[in-house]
C-alpha cells in the first residue's frame, strides 16, 4: 500500500468517526448592538453538520428589529455560514470558537417622509464576516444550551472585502451581538 492509499484510507477513517456532538438544530434568541442603529432584538435557528477532529460547518439564520428611530424601524435578517471548532474540555461543558460569512439582508420601514433622510441610509443589502466565541452546557446526550459572543463587520454593498479600523463608516450594523438558545444533537 503506498503512502497516498494510507492517507486516504487515514482521512476515511477520520471522516467515518466524525464526531456528532457538534451536529444538530438549533434556535436562539439575539442581542445586536449595532454600531449606528442601536440595540436590534429578534431570534433565530440555525443547522450545524459535524467533521472531525472537534470541527463543524454551520448555516444559520436571524430575524432582528429595532424601534430606535422616530423616522423608521429597521429589520435585518442575517444568513451565515461559519466553521467552528470545540475545545474537547470536559463532557458536561463545551467551550467553541468559529469565524464565517454572510449575507445581510435590509429593510427600513419609514414613518417619516423627509426625502434627505431617506437617501442618507443606505438600505442595500450586504455581505459582512464575523468572529464568535462560545459555550455549550450538555443537558443529556443530545440536547444542549448554548451561549456564544459574535463580532460583525457589515459592509455598505454585497462585496466582501476586508476593512481596518482606519476605515469609517457611516450607518453601520457592525456591532457585538449574544446569542443564547438550545440545540438539539443528531
Amino acid at each position: 500500500m503506498t503512502k497516498k492509499n494510507k492517507l486516504a484510507w487515514a482521512l476515511a477513517a477520520l471522516m467515518a468517526v466524525a464526531t456528532a456532538a457538534q451536529a444538530g438544530i438549533g434556535a436562539f434568541g439575539t442581542w445586536w448592538d449595532t454600531k449606528d442603529y442601536g440595540d436590534m432584538y429578534g431570534g433565530g435557528g440555525k443547522l450545524a453538520i459535524g467533521l472531525p477532529l472537534g470541527f463543524w460547518v454551520e448555516a444559520r439564520g436571524a430575524y432582528l428589529t429595532s424601534h430606535n428611530f422616530k423616522e423608521a424601524d429597521v429589520s435585518l435578517v442575517p444568513i451565515e455560514a461559519m466553521i467552528c471548532w470545540q475545545l474537547e474540555i470536559s463532557d458536561v461543558l463545551l467551550p467553541y470558537v468559529g469565524a464565517g460569512a454572510g449575507y445581510y439582508l435590509k429593510d427600513f420601514d419609514w414613518k417619516s417622509e423627509w426625502k434627505e433622510w431617506k437617501e442618507e441610509f443606505k438600505d442595500k443589502d450586504c455581505a459582512g464576516y464575523f468572529a464568535l466565541a462560545g459555550v455549550s452546557l450538555a443537558l443529556g446526550s443530545e440536547i444542549s444550551l448554548f451561549g456564544e459572543a459574535k463580532y460583525t463587520l457589515v459592509g455598505e454593498d454585497d462585496k466582501l472585502e476586508w476593512r481596518g479600523s482606519d476605515i469609517k463608516q457611516k450607518y453601520s450594523f457592525d456591532g457585538l451581538s449574544v446569542n443564547v438558545g438550545l440545540k438539539i444533537g443528531f
